[in-house]
């Protein structure tokens, strides 16, 4: 497999000529097109994690499977979105493709960023003209496997982590074939409400149909065509000024990860960020060989990762699309972490080893720009499954407890980092206490931000959230996590780790800590789970932190008098 290289400088005229104001309108109307889609996935599908959470995105694209505009949902989504779309094509070409056609892949070592990821796509016609593609990526709620809700921790092998569909048509004329269906809701372990959910990800590409046919109605599909090149043009010019900023020479960047899910051991994660112009090299070269575990990133999941580091980064006025990637290039080495071999497991690819890459990315650039430095603002979360039977429905279900979003933000140059949030999974939102215990048999009793979670700094990490819940039924317990003791969140230029991560259960009062990936969990009714994402790196010495913003943390509850005396001195 060929690496992605960044396209050399060329002539970026298009061979109509395409005003601004023209160009401008067709982009944003573009943009709202995708907007509509998301809203059409937010009200239609079944499960917690897309219409509350939002774990989806939505994009449309040109012919040739690039990015043209985004949804506002996940980043590594859409980056992701674009190879599994153009492995697509090179399997299938466009030939045969008729207006109504769908199509879907979840294959990770082709295109797709981990098995749970489901990759739909309709081609889009301007009368009888092949003139770009619409599509959806959503996390599904189970994909099968080994273990409940498909995060496979014990996993040695992707054959264990769920059923995959490589690159295969799924419909027709706007509908999905029976057969794909019944064998997509034979092999998963909530039918019905997954059902749901898939059906939800097609409206959403319907409405792409019907949205954009004004906009192509207006236009040639010469015309239109051109513009959707210019608007990646636009683009790459203004990613390439933004590179162009930053002093040329290489930033290195090390990291590191725990637990893959069947060794409880830490690897390291490298990159080095070579500016040369107007054009940027990220290197993953020294990062670990690939584990035995499930934590592996595939190449495709760290492609996007990679893009995603630079939108977090760059001007974020910089619209997100293909022309964006271009001055990007991305040197994985087969073999390790950030591209494995196949049949290595890659069903915690997207959180654990491809978030590491956001970490890494922005570690570096911090290094180049020290202005626009941030502190580790982890690009993780502890996810916490809970399945069994639901005593009022005796049906069976599948909880994944999204609380572990609230991970502490990175400390910035000028502000501290922000509090219970993540930034790697973008809008994901954490669902409402009111909507989890009307859906599952859990009953909230705490959720807060924890005291002294934030890296110690002259800007202080943002702080981890907290949550305890009981349980009102026995049920098994799976979780997937990092960030624990041997790898905290880093603070930059002289700032301090965040408080790890920690996970346990609470029973007839006594503590037994849960390990940073388990499975078959055992809890009986009654008892409490506690967990806590990571708190966000620091920045700069905290002997240096104003004496007024030492005693605002204290007021907010952020800091404790014990936590003040240890991490920034007795005088303060």
């Amino acid at each position: 497999m060929k690496l992605k290289k960044p396209r050399s400088k060329r002539n970026t005229k298009t061979a109509i000529n395409v005003d601004p104001i023209t160009l401008e309108v067709v982009r944003m109307r573009l943009e709202a097109i995708v907007e509509e889609m998301g809203a059409t996935m937010l009200r239609t599908a079944h499960s917690t994690i897309f219409y509350e959470s939002r774990d989806f995105s939505v994009a449309l694209l040109d012919v040739g499977g690039d990015l043209v505009a985004m949804g506002q949902f996940i980043p590594h989504h859409q980056g992701g979105m674009q190879s599994a779309l153009k492995s697509i094509l090179v399997e299938k070409g466009t030939a045969d493709m008729k207006q109504g056609d769908i199509y879907l892949t979840n294959d990770a070592y082709a295109g797709g960023t981990h098995t749970q990821d489901l990759n739909m796509f309709m081609p889009i016609f301007h009368g009888s003209e092949l003139i770009m593609f619409c599509g959806s990526t959503a996390h599904q709620i189970d994909i099968g496997g080994m273990v409940v809700g498909s995060y496979c921790v014990g996993a040695t092998s992707i054959f264990q982590e769920g059923v995959r569909f490589p690159r295969i048509k799924i419909g027709e004329n706007g509908e999905i074939f029976d057969d794909f269906m019944r064998t997509f809701q034979t092999n998963v372990r909530l039918p019905d409400q997954e059902k749901g959910d898939v059906l939800a990800m097609l409206a959403s590409l319907k409405v792409a149909a019907i949205s954009i046919k004004p906009l192509l109605d207006r236009y040639s599909a010469k015309q239109f065509t051109a513009i959707l090149t210019e608007v990646l043009n636009v683009t790459e010019r203004r990613v390439r000024a933004e590179l162009s900023k930053i002093p040329r020479g290489t930033y290195k960047f090390v990291d590191y990860i725990d637990h893959d899910g069947v060794n409880d051991e830490v690897y390291k994660m490298k990159v080095a960020l070579t500016f040369s112009g107007d054009e940027v090299i990220a290197d993953f070269t020294g990062t670990a060989p690939q584990a035995e575990g499930f934590i592996n990133a595939s190449y495709w999941n760290t492609l996007a990762s990679t893009y995603a580091g630079f939108f977090l980064f760059l001007d974020p006025e910089i619209p997100r699309n293909a022309g964006f990637f271009r001055p990007i290039q991305v040197v994985a080495p087969k073999g390790t972490l950030l591209n494995p071999v196949s049949p290595a497991p890659i069903g915690a690819s997207t959180t654990e080893c491809g978030g590491r890459v956001y970490d890494l990315v922005i570690g570096a650039l911090s290094k180049a720009v020290p202005d626009k430095a941030l502190g580790t603002w982890s690009m993780m979360w502890l996810g916490v499954c809970l399945s069994g039977n639901d005593p009022g429905t005796g049906e069976p279900y599948i909880h994944w407890i999204l609380d572990g979003l609230g991970t502490g933000g990175g400390a910035r140059v000028k502000t501290d980092g922000m509090n219970a949030t993540c930034i790697a999974a973008s809008n994901v939102l954490i669902p409402n206490v009111e909507i989890e215990e009307d859906n599952y048999p859990i009953r909230y009793l705490r959720r807060e931000i924890k005291a002294n979670s934030g890296g110690p700094g002259r800007q202080r990490g943002g702080c981890a959230l907290e949550t305890e819940l009981q349980v009102e039924t026995d049920c098994q317990c799976t979780v997937l996590g990092s960030r624990f003791e041997r790898a905290p969140a880093q603070g930059i230029h002289g700032g301090k780790s965040g408080m790890p991560s920690a996970v346990y259960r609470k029973s007839n009062n006594k503590k037994f800590n849960i390990p940073a990936k388990a499975t078959g969990v055992s809890f009986n009714a009654g008892d409490h789970l506690v967990l806590r994402a990571c708190g966000g790196g620091g920045l700069g010495n905290p002997r240096l932190r104003k004496h007024e913003d030492i005693k605002k943390d204290l007021e907010l509850g952020y800091v404790t008098k014990r936590g003040i005396k240890r991490d920034y001195g007795s005088d303060k």
